[in-house]
């Protein structure tokens, strides 16, 4: 069952397009990956389905209802998404940004309530990070805000979680912990997974579809191996044959 599906897509500023014909779908349990070169327009495309940028054309369906018709509240509990901008709020402490996320549950005062209160707690336990709920945001490392952001997303509960750049702080067994963590969610709790990454090893591991996106190219989407086996992948990212060797070895992984 698709959750989240685009028509005829472009995405842009100012009315000028940088991806024009983007159709693609997202379902239930699926987990994808957003790959292309730094500026091919990877946020832009997040921020498109997240609302905060209209589309210069073409139309996005989440849960079978035109994106566009949805409130923020109403958007809210249908998907969860992390950005790359973080809380600079020195007084907040990491308890209070995962409670964030329930903000679409609570009533006009913002009350967490019992279910609300696990929920958080549950977030937190998820992505390891229990032990730092009475830190302040802004003294945590830029790995541990990472993480603190995801389970805010988490908290949410929503259908969908996107993620832009999520590995981008972490280090090597951070990165495989993070991965486990989204294919968790998806094949355990039948969410639609997105994100965006550079890890190019790790994803063909823990990936099963690719949606491919550069500058002056077509958006292309399909299985990890076949869009490698086909050249596809070396051809958006430039590579060379011992990088290619290299990501062969480690999607037979």
């Amino acid at each position: 069952m698709d959750i989240l599906k685009t028509t005829s897509l472009s995405i842009g500023y100012n009315n000028s397009a940088i991806v024009s014909d983007i159709n693609v779908s997202l379902g239930e349990g699926d987990i994808v990956a957003l790959i292309g070169p730094n500026g091919a327009g990877k946020s832009t495309l997040f921020k498109t389905f997240s609302a905060h940028i209209k589309p210069i054309a073409g139309r996005i369906e989440l849960s079978g209802k035109d994106l566009l018709t949805y409130s923020p509240k109403e958007l809210a509990k249908q998907l969860g998404i992390v950005l790359t901008e973080r809380p600079d709020d020195m007084f907040l402490k990491v308890f209070d940004v995962v409670a964030s996320g329930r903000y679409p549950y609570t009533g006009m005062f913002g009350a967490l309530d019992e279910k609300d209160g696990q929920a958080i707690q549950s977030s937190l336990e998820l992505v390891g990070i229990s032990r730092l709920k009475d830190r302040f945001f802004n003294t945590l490392s830029d790995g541990e805000k990472q993480k603190v952001m995801i389970a805010k997303a988490i908290a949410q509960n929503t259908p969908v979680v996107m993620l832009d750049e999520p590995t981008a702080f972490l280090d090597y067994p951070s990165k495989i912990e993070l991965f486990s963590l989204l294919e968790r969610l998806a094949k355990e709790q039948k969410k639609a997974v997105l994100f965006s990454s550079h890890d190019l090893e790790l994803l063909l591991r823990f990936t099963d579809c690719l949606w491919m996106i550069a500058k002056d190219m077509p958006f292309v989407s399909g299985k990890s191996s076949d869009l490698l086996k086909n050249g596809a992948v070396q051809q958006y990212f430039r590579l060379n044959d011992r990088d290619n060797q290299r990501l062969s070895e480690a999607l037979a992984q």
